[in-house]
């Protein structure tokens, strides 16, 4: 409540005004409606906006209203003094004009090393990604599917999708929808929503499913059930960020609140914690973003993430720079249909902000590097050696062309690293975004890729086209961190010609080992001789899969 005291600078503040109008009931009037208006104004900004009740805020945002509102005091110039409060209120506006246009252009130094002073650079990514836990399935073919299941639900009229996201649950990635309420009238007749939707992100035949959790505290809600609003009258002072929809590993449903403040006059959000809220039944803890739990993937939303990326690749050397001369920039991608940041699980399944950057000319084809920020820290890494290496949209027009007789079209695409090699990940889907292929696209090499409708033969498939197509390529990153050799006896082999490279393909089995080993003739034109009994030597990354490509064979000794 202390808050509506503000509403008293609507008044006119000059004692002289007062002194001679103070008596008078017109002056009077005109006193209870800006009154009134200030109430109004602050009630607004607190209830509706439900801005944060900081000296930021009001040095920010209020000094247009008590401008405007000191300005109103021109009618009574002609009193003594009476033209100081116009005046200040002209400078209160200028204040205003300063700090929302000019003084943002003289922050884009501070911007950046802001958001420089938390990243770190390194030439490439080393570890491969764990191919079971890379999402396949696109958003909108999940959103495709969570609809149908919404149509089933009782009262659907009543209800609508919100914000899909990608989610860790229990050690698989879901695609994850809470369910909203369409509209005042339906809040009013329902009060709470049934539940959630989420639908496996790496199994391309699971179905979605109804998660049932009755939640009153939602960001569709009105009054005081609206989360936000919740949220607010409990925290009053910090600044609060867009919310994320986050179920722990049991499946209970939670709101994640991100909470900060801001520096330089409102012009850098900086995330300090979260605030956990229960959608049942309204309870809320708070949690400073090192004591965050450890089932919430999302503290940095992606708005903010899309910031700092552009802080980055932009205000290198300042704002004229950024206009003019453009030295050493790099612009993120910008997506027409999606966020320009993109989730991607990393092997360990930490959740991380990614978006590739190109150079400043327009339609460039490859991306100068790439970023991943950690969402729960903060912190950026950026691959320069990615320097050359085809762009997010340059893999969606290869997969879009590939299939340009189904007129596909491509899903937002995702960089990993697959095999010891960056391979961009692109789902393509029809006209009803029901998705049709899937498709790996090597980012160095376009004419390297696979593509297939199931997600077990698309990686088999690239891993043999890895093996006959890019096996003279000594440049190409290899995963050392999981590079392992065995020596042993050959006691299984199998030869077979490729009739598309014209190459020997070689596959053999070890002695007391389970995994199949694939050796093309031109990694090693002596392999096409080998037979059981062959002592040979073997590096191979070691991944799960039992089919194993070779990077590099030695020849024992012959039987």
């Amino acid at each position: 409540m202390m808050t509506y005291l503000f509403a008293f600078l609507a008044l006119t503040l000059q004692p002289s005004i007062w002194k001679h109008y103070g008596k008078s009931r017109f002056f009077l009037f005109l006193q209870g409606a800006r009154f009134a208006s200030g109430l109004l104004i602050v009630f607004v900004l607190t209830y509706f906006s439900l801005i944060d009740q900081s000296w930021q805020a009001f040095f920010s945002i209020g000094t247009l209203f008590l401008g405007i509102f000191m300005l109103l005091d021109l009618i009574f110039v002609r009193v003594p003094y009476g033209s100081v409060t116009p005046l200040i209120g002209a400078l209160c506006l200028l204040f205003f004009s300063f700090i929302h246009f000019l003084y943002p252009l003289m922050q884009t130094k501070a911007e950046y090393q802001f958001i420089s002073g938390r990243t770190t650079i390194v030439t490439k990514k080393e570890e491969s990604m764990d191919e079971q836990h890379i999402p396949v399935v696109p958003e909108p073919y999940a959103r495709y599917k969570s609809e149908k299941l919404l149509g089933e639900i009782a009262h659907v009229s009543y209800y609508e999708l919100g914000h899909t996201s990608l989610q860790k649950i229990d050690g698989t990635l879901y695609w994850v929808t809470p369910i909203e309420l369409n509209g005042f009238f339906k809040w009013l007749k329902s009060g709470e929503v049934p539940g959630y939707i989420k639908m496996s992100a790496e199994d391309e035949n699971a179905n979605a499913v109804l998660v049932r959790s009755k939640m009153k505290y939602v960001p569709s809600a009105y009054f005081n059930d609206n989360l936000k609003r919740h949220v607010r009258l409990a925290y009053s002072n910090p600044v609060l960020f867009a919310a994320s929809f986050e179920p722990d590993d049991s499946g209970k449903p939670y709101y994640v609140m991100p909470y900060g403040y801001y520096q330089k006059l409102r012009q850098i959000p900086n995330i300090k914690g979260v605030i956990l809220i229960d959608p049942e039944n309204g309870s809320m803890k708070r949690y400073p973003i090192d004591k965050v739990p450890t089932f919430v993937d999302q503290v940095i939303p992606s708005k903010v993430a899309e910031m700092w990326n552009q802080w980055y690749g932009e205000n290198v050397h300042g704002y004229w720079n950024k206009l003019l001369a453009q030295e050493d920039i790099k612009k993120p991608t910008a997506w027409s249909q999606s966020d320009e940041v993109n989730g991607v699980f990393d092997r360990r399944l930490r959740l991380n902000w990614f978006t590739d950057f190109t150079r400043p000319k327009s339609g460039s084809g490859a991306m100068v590097g790439y970023s991943m920020l950690n969402t729960r820290t903060g912190k950026m890494t950026y691959y320069s050696g990615a320097n050359g290496l085809l762009n997010g949209k340059s893999a969606m027009n290869i997969a879009e062309k590939t299939f340009k007789q189904n007129r596909y079209n491509a899903g937002i695409p995702t960089l990993y690293t697959i095999y010891g090699q960056e391979t961009w990940v692109v789902p393509l889907m029809d006209s009803n975004d029901v998705l049709r292929e899937m498709m790996l696209v090597n980012a160095k090499n376009e004419s390297v890729y696979s593509a297939e409708t199931d997600k077990q033969t698309l990686f088999d498939n690239y891993k043999y086209i890895l093996a006959t197509k890019m096996t003279n390529d000594t440049s190409v990153p290899t995963d050392h961190a999981h590079l392992k050799t065995v020596k042993g006896t050959i006691d299984k082999i199998y030869k077979y010609q490729d009739d598309q490279t014209h190459q020997t393909l070689i596959e053999f089995m070890l002695q007391g080992y389970k995994r199949i080993y694939t050796v093309s003739s031109d990694q090693n034109p002596y392999a096409v001789f080998l037979e059981n009994g062959d002592k040979v030597s073997v590096v191979y990354t070691d991944t799960s899969e039992v089919m194993t490509i070779i990077q590099k064979l030695k020849i024992e000794t012959t039987k």
